[in-house]
């Protein structure tokens, strides 16, 4: 059985009107974040049907109410290694270049507001393949939110043939 999760806002929000909302969640011991207008919904993970010759981040295909959507794997796409499908994790289903893709995170945190001013460019620590993935990085209160680049990630070019 397959439930969706409202989003609800955090409470840590801003009155600047320079901010973004930005859905905020956890891979590994690291916390990312995705502008929610991006989101369309987020899903408890069932297991993809697995697609030959897919790269290896790629979990595979799910039926979503009628349209074969793509889901990736964030923690192989960011070289960690992936969790079981038993583990309870979440697709983050989102739309990118009117293409729909789901993304496999560990957990979903919140939505906050991300005052734009604030975002800081991602330092050069990562591999130029991995800095493609990364739109910066914000302090928010006691948290470094890294920010994502979703059409990177999923590759669009590569993935467009996966899903209908």
């Amino acid at each position: 059985m397959t439930t969706t999760k409202p989003l609800t806002e955090t409470t840590e929000t801003t009155t600047d009107v320079n901010a973004e909302k930005y859905l905020v969640f956890q891979i590994g011991n690291e916390t990312y974040g995705v502008p929610l207008l991006q989101v369309q919904e987020i899903r408890t993970y069932t297991p993809a049907t697995r697609v030959p010759n897919a790269p290896n981040y790629v979990l595979g295909v799910i039926n979503l109410r009628g349209n074969i959507i793509a889901v990736i794997d964030a923690r192989t796409r960011f070289g960690l290694p992936p969790l079981p499908d038993e583990e309870s994790t979440v697709v983050v289903v989102t739309q990118v270049n009117d293409k729909i893709f789901g993304l496999r995170l560990d957990s979903v945190s919140d939505v906050m507001d991300i005052p734009l001013e604030q975002v800081q460019p991602t330092p050069p620590i990562a591999s130029e393949a991995t800095q493609r993935f990364l739109n910066g990085v914000v302090q928010v209160g006691e948290r470094v939110v890294i920010l994502l680049n979703l059409r990177e990630i999923f590759d669009i070019d590569a993935l467009s043939h996966l899903a209908a």
